[in-house]
């Protein structure tokens, strides 16, 4: 992805990893060829990736980090290029997310974040980026999938999501897309740290509304609330805020089917999809 000279932030942070890139792979005296064929990359990719032309996929930040012994160095920075390619006002939510201990998320539009298949999260970016190509989406993809660290790092987050019915019958990228994405969503669902109910259309009221919004408790410190707008998002950890949205969370789960319930209707509308 060609680097907006207007942003700072990301130029900064790309032109010093390629900086750091460079400096390792020289002092390892490896030539831009023979570094890509040790990575499984061109040599014109890594030239990119040392001029802050491209953002590197974690696959590269990993295997470069090995192979010119940075001992951790390179694959440490990633994440922060991860941040530095979405919106300043989502990095701290991001942040947080990574080291939350207890996530309590109730969603109305799409599946959440964590959850996503990379056909479901293409999907959705070239929704909302119309302007971006095909190359920039995939690169947002690879930042993207820094997300789903949340189901299998060593210590995994406790995950306690729930979905509008509306979430799982909204076909997102089509078809085939969809789904693949609820069958991922069953799949994660039997993970011992998610916990996945859908409140149904059923259900005429409940507290949530329309508002998807997330809890993000910590080991110590306080909660912290996040809600999105359209445009933006915002945090606080306000305890009023957070007492009524847990409050309202606890009500949506009560008016919510049981795990194993929400997980046969989203098997029924998976194989009510005809490809």
């Amino acid at each position: 992805m060609q680097v907006a000279s207007s942003d700072k932030s990301t130029t900064s942070l790309l032109s010093y990893f390629g900086s750091e890139v460079r400096r390792y792979r020289l002092a390892a005296g490896l030539s831009q060829e023979r570094l890509g064929k040790l990575t499984h990359y061109t040599a014109g990719m890594v030239g990119h990736i040392e001029n802050a032309k491209r953002i590197p996929s974690p696959d590269f930040a990993e295997q470069a980090d090995q192979v010119l012994h940075a001992n951790g160095a390179l694959a440490k920075l990633w994440p922060l290029l991860t941040d530095s390619a979405r919106p300043n006002w989502f990095r701290p939510m991001l942040e947080l997310e990574q080291s939350a201990v207890v996530i309590h998320e109730f969603e109305t539009i799409t599946i959440p974040g964590p959850l996503q298949t990379e056909g479901y999260a293409r999907a959705l970016f070239a929704c909302t980026h119309p302007t971006v190509s095909d190359e920039e989406i995939g690169e947002l993809i690879e930042a993207h999938t820094y997300r789903q660290r949340l189901l299998t790092k060593r210590t995994p987050s406790h995950l306690v999501f729930t979905l509008d019915e509306g979430v799982i019958r909204r076909r997102i990228g089509g078809n085939s897309v969809m789904a693949e994405q609820l069958r991922h969503l069953v799949a994660v669902a039997e993970l011992p740290n998610v916990h996945l109910q859908v409140i149904p259309f059923s259900t005429q009221e409940h507290p949530g509304g329309l508002r998807p919004f997330r809890i993000m408790g910590f080991g110590e410190g306080a909660d912290v609330l996040y809600s999105e707008a359209f445009v933006n998002g915002h945090m606080t950890s306000d305890s009023e805020q957070l007492r009524r949205h847990r409050l309202a969370f606890d009500l949506i789960l009560a008016k919510s089917l049981s795990q194993d319930d929400s997980r046969m209707l989203i098997q029924r509308v998976q194989q009510e999809i005809r490809p």
